[in-house]
């Protein structure tokens, strides 16, 4: 298998009505021009587009094309093909989303075919939180169909959703199905499957940039809404690999975590790829078994990491070095 020096990308913005537009300045750059504020920055997915190195300015899923498992690994090709499994970003809620949910592979396959999606599975790490800030997570008993059909038309679903207090360094996962919503004054970065499939349950009735409401998606929603009123938001962290913490677990990806003020280490196999992002701090990132051929190309050369930078480890690199000081979130498809 080919090997392959590690990848750093740009972030994209995406400008929305609930944005706080902090997260420009948290990643050093100018704010891009438009109407609404800065709400999220995409840190890794299929059109992430490279950053310095010897594929500087190429997109990641023609790397993948070209690369394939040595690229995204075995693991991921065998489930999806050649396309990025995960999607990383970084979200500045000034005021509540919307009430929402994801489908499943399956749901996804079937009603979404050929869009490009997977189904979603998504787990927040919650950077920052004002105070009294909280998330939406499933319902507060078991619910029906209809009762929560009833209490949007009278407009008193809150009543029925579970609502959980948040402080930064927790975890929140959300499996498919999970009605849930992220509060006003989080600041949170989120792993996931790759798609962008939301099927909006509610929307306090606001209304965009253009003085129309967004589409609520109440059909689609309730089809697969697991209204069971069970389960735990937070999953238990666990010990992991050299001196990493295991955050979630699930049948789709790890996200694991470091803090350290010395460095860290990490070894991809041909199984699955590295997605690293720098939550606090600044580090190098040095590849130590790449070819001879790429350390005098300098595709190996040592990768610069501040606070929100996010780089791409491909399966086939092998061994690399963390040196500097402050927090890592790590994710792995599986």
């Amino acid at each position: 298998m080919e090997s392959l020096a590690p990848l750093r990308l740009y972030p994209e913005y995406r400008r929305l009505l609930w944005g706080g537009d902090r997260l420009p300045e948290l990643l050093g750059e100018t704010p891009p021009p438009g109407d609404e504020p800065v709400a999220e920055a995409w840190l890794a997915y299929g059109d992430s587009v490279v950053a310095g190195g010897p594929h500087h300015g190429e997109r990641l899923r023609d790397l993948i094309e070209r690369y394939r498992d040595a690229l995204v690994g075995h693991a991921p090709m065998r489930r999806h093909g050649p396309v990025m499994p995960l999607l990383a970003k970084l979200l500045d809620a000034a005021a509540p989303l919307s009430v929402q949910l994801h489908p499943g592979d399956e749901v996804a396959a079937r009603r979404h075919a050929n869009s490009g999606h997977l189904g979603k599975t998504e787990s927040w790490r919650i950077l920052d939180a004002d105070p009294g800030a909280e998330v939406v997570w499933g319902f507060t008993r078991p619910v029906s169909e209809e009762e929560v059909r009833r209490a949007l038309a009278a407009g008193t679903l809150a009543e029925l959703l579970r609502t959980v207090p948040v402080a930064p360094g927790e975890v929140v996962h959300n499996p498919p199905g999970t009605v849930h919503a992220i509060g006003a004054g989080l600041r949170l970065y989120e792993l996931q499957q790759a798609s962008d499939l939301t099927y909006r349950l509610w929307d306090y009735g606001r209304v965009g940039a253009d003085g129309s409401r967004r589409e609520l998606h109440v059909d689609a929603a309730l089809e697969v809404a697991d209204l069971s009123g069970a389960g735990e938001p937070r999953p238990t962290s666990r010990p992991g690999l050299d001196g990493w913490t295991e955050r979630v677990r699930c049948p789709f990806y790890l996200l694991e975590e470091v803090r350290c003020d010395d460095g860290a280490v990490g070894r991809t196999d041909p199984a699955a790829l590295h997605l690293l992002t720098v939550l606090e701090g600044s580090f190098e990132l040095e590849a130590s078994e790449l070819q001879a051929a790429e350390l005098e190309a300098g595709g190996a050369r040592p990768v610069e990491l501040r606070a929100g930078a996010t780089v791409l480890v491909p399966a086939s690199t092998g061994r690399y070095r963390l040196h500097g000081r402050g927090t890592v979130v790590r994710g792995r498809p599986r």
